[in-house]
């Protein structure tokens, strides 16, 4: 098995090491990390209340949640940047499409999260 590990291409390696780590982060952090994570999406929920108005038996076990969830983001970058190698080049533009794609899975992972929750925000926010 470390044989074949070893015979992928990098990138494919670091997305799955970084699925591992960032999946264990997730736990780990306490929630941390799924907060630090809305931060840079934020912008796309102007409808709901900030974080910090946030409260209620939901919002610890979402930023956890979250934290977890968004390490699939580096297995579908991974994916990204293998279909993406064979049409571009550039390793400036392919970590591009890399990180953008993590970003995308982390607003799709806090979408998910508030949507279910649309219930407690909105009392939150009265």
């Amino acid at each position: 098995m470390l044989t074949n590990f070893k015979s992928l291409p990098y990138a494919t390696k670091f997305s799955i090491i970084a699925f591992a780590v960032t999946g264990a982060l997730g736990l780990l952090s306490m929630g941390a990390l799924g907060l630090g994570l809305y931060y840079p999406v934020s912008m796309l929920f102007k409808n709901y209340p900030t974080a910090e108005s946030w409260h209620g038996d939901w919002v610890w076990p979402a930023m956890i949640t979250a934290g977890m969830a968004w390490s699939f983001g580096f297995i579908f970058a991974g994916i990204g940047w293998h279909f993406t190698a064979k049409i571009i080049h550039s390793k400036v533009i392919l970590s591009l499409v890399y990180t953008v794609i993590l970003w995308l899975w982390a607003a799709f992972v806090w979408f998910v999260i508030l949507v279910n929750n649309a219930d407690s925000l909105l009392t939150a926010s009265v």
